[in-house]
């Protein structure tokens, strides 16, 4: 069942995300602020090697270290004795309540923050900003995810459909589409949409610093970070200290974490976001 999932996991992964970028070109929701074919060349770069280093550097160690949690029984889960479907559900509902209080903490931590702003310095969102994120911020979030999975017990099987529950919904929440206004409010009520979470990439502090969650949208209502803007035109993407094409070029991105911002932020900027 495994190798069948983490095969499945790569093929919805690439397929759907052909899928919303064709979508995208037909039917784009807001006209972009910088050159498309610019920006998803660094967006598709930074995913593209963050993949590959990742699987080079920690594919195998995670592998082996899921393997043998399950081997060895670690975790609640197993010592509760839950196995099959049931840990499969508990596993995404509880991963994906995790990774919302990881992604609080990226932006309430500012060393963690320098990391993350890459993701936040996109100056449009679209299906390529899911994965332009620096490698930093992966490799540290992996290793964070193993803890949780190793003290909750998670299967193996588990793990895999959570990464591909949750790979899907990141590449949706970020698509540069919008649904209609009555369907996107009945979703809304369980899981995250685009529309929720493009205000979290407002350069609005009270607005990045909302809508943490990726899978479900009950972890946002539960602790008070859900925020709703209905009109969306208005919106200003990216970040106050990166506001022009200049400040966002390659070099510049993935410098991000070691330098001091870009652009003409003062350096309390980056203070008043996180």
């Amino acid at each position: 069942m495994v190798p069948i999932l983490t095969a499945e996991r790569g093929v919805l992964g690439v397929g759907f995300f052909v899928l919303l970028m064709l979508a995208e070109s037909v039917a784009p929701y807001r006209r972009g602020v910088e050159a498309r074919w610019r920006r998803t060349l660094v967006n598709l770069f930074i995913t593209g090697s963050n993949a590959l280093l990742l699987t080079v550097l920690l594919g195998g160690m995670l592998v082996a270290a899921y393997q043998a949690c399950e081997l060895h029984r670690v975790g609640l889960l197993h010592a509760l004795g839950v196995a099959s479907w049931w840990n499969v559900l508990g596993s995404v509902v509880l991963l994906d309540g995790a990774t919302y209080w990881w992604h609080r903490a990226y932006h309430q931590l500012p060393p963690m923050w320098r990391m993350h702003r890459v993701h936040h310095s996109d100056l449009d969102v679209d299906v390529t900003t899911s994965g332009r994120f620096h490698l930093t911020e992966m490799v540290l979030s992996a290793c964070f995810r193993l803890g949780v999975i190793a003290l909750w017990g998670a299967g193996v099987a588990s793990v895999v459909m959570f990464e591909i529950v949750f790979g899907l919904f990141n590449q949706v929440e970020h698509a540069n589409l919008r649904l209609p206004g009555r369907l996107d409010r009945g979703l809304r009520a369980v899981f995250v949409t685009p529309d929720m979470h493009r205000v979290h990439h407002s350069q609005i502090p009270d607005h990045t610093n909302s809508n943490y969650g990726t899978v479900f949208s009950c972890w946002d209502r539960l602790f008070g970070t859900y925020r709703v803007v209905e009109d969306q035109g208005a919106l200003i993407l990216g970040l106050p200290e990166y506001r022009a094409p200049v400040d966002v070029t390659m070099g510049k991105v993935l410098a991000m974490p070691f330098g001091p911002p870009c652009g003409a932020a003062e350096p309390s900027a980056e203070a008043a976001v996180s």
